[in-house]
């Protein structure tokens, strides 16, 4: 793994979902209808534009939303972070024990369908939590098409305690490598 390499730090028990043109709708997908939801943004203005593109969802309204630096939000409590590699990583990558990482690929079926990584464990990201109980305990390498939909499952699959890394890589790059069936 590229040494320092950590997706940015967060809130213990947040999800990130990246603010951008389908933030509302992975945000409908992932989270529970009618589960309380705090925005947080670096600035007032993300905040305000995030919660304009929950009003597509049906979201008027969420329960809270705060603002600032990570110190300041975490108010004190510890915060977390996990690494992030590229699928070049994957490929000489082997735990303390020999064995190879368990593979998460949260694409969708007919992207898995057309090429993915050897022994992947596919469940699809608006899956992803509530098939938990699938999911062996141990480091997982989470990863999808472009990185994007990875990000926001390695921060579920973090938020329930699993022992996460980030593939922030396209996956192209796995087929290049040779990785995938």
């Amino acid at each position: 793994m590229r040494r320092g390499s950590q997706c940015a730090e967060h809130l213990t028990g947040s999800v990130g979902i990246g603010l951008g043109p389908q933030f509302a709708t992975w945000l409908g997908w992932v989270i529970p209808w009618k589960t309380p939801l705090t925005l947080i943004g670096e600035s007032p203005e993300q905040v305000a534009e995030a919660q304009r593109n929950l009003v597509r969802i049906g979201i008027d309204r969420p329960e809270g939303q705060a603002t600032g630096t990570i110190d300041v939000l975490a108010g004190g409590q510890p915060t977390r972070s996990y690494p992030t590699a590229t699928f070049e990583d994957l490929r000489s990558r082997r735990d303390d024990r020999g064995e190879d990482p368990v593979i998460i690929d949260v694409r969708r079926d007919d992207e898995y369908g057309v090429a993915h990584i050897h022994g992947a464990l596919h469940i699809a990201l608006p899956e992803l939590a509530d098939r938990l109980d699938e999911i062996p305990n141990r480091q997982l390498w989470v990863h999808c098409q472009s990185a994007y939909r990875a990000s926001i499952g390695a921060s579920l699959l973090d938020r329930a305690g699993f022992d996460v890394v980030l593939i922030a890589d396209e996956f192209p790059h796995a087929q290049e490598l040779g990785l995938t069936d």
